[in-house]
């Protein structure tokens, strides 16, 4: 698994500032008022695109070599989005997801009077059966 992938991104004049898009990985367009905010939003939707095809098991295209990108107006522009997934990542595996769990209630009852935060003791109950080190 790769940890940098760096892409040409078409950069195009739109009626209300600049169009972006990414020829490689289908789907990907932006369009912003100006070149910072269409850099960042781009970076951010081909961040969330690559993730998504990892987490499928899809292929993730190899970048174009420029000089094979049609560009379809003079002042169209090619520039290049760098991406570094590691910490991307590390927030995906890292968030919170909501699971069930039935105690009984004198259980839940004792443990709302003591204050326990149930949510950390079930993540700390799984890390220790599964002998995940805590953080």
């Amino acid at each position: 698994m790769k940890n940098t992938y760096i892409y040409p991104a078409v950069v195009e004049k739109a009626v209300d500032g600049l169009g972006l898009y990414f020829p490689d990985i289908p789907g990907t367009a932006v369009l912003a008022p100006d070149i910072q905010t269409a850099v960042v939003d781009a970076k951010n939707m081909l961040v969330d695109r690559i993730l998504e095809l990892e987490d499928t098991k899809m292929d993730i295209p190899s970048p174009s070599d420029p000089t094979s990108i049609e560009l379809n107006d003079a002042s169209d522009r090619i520039v290049y989005i760098e991406v570094f997934l590691p910490p991307y990542r590390d927030s995906e595996a890292n968030k919170s997801v909501t699971v069930n769990c039935t105690v009984p209630q004198y259980l839940r009852d004792a443990g709302r009077d003591a204050g326990l935060n149930f949510s950390q003791l079930l993540q700390s109950s799984i890390k220790d059966a599964l002998g995940i080190k805590q953080k």
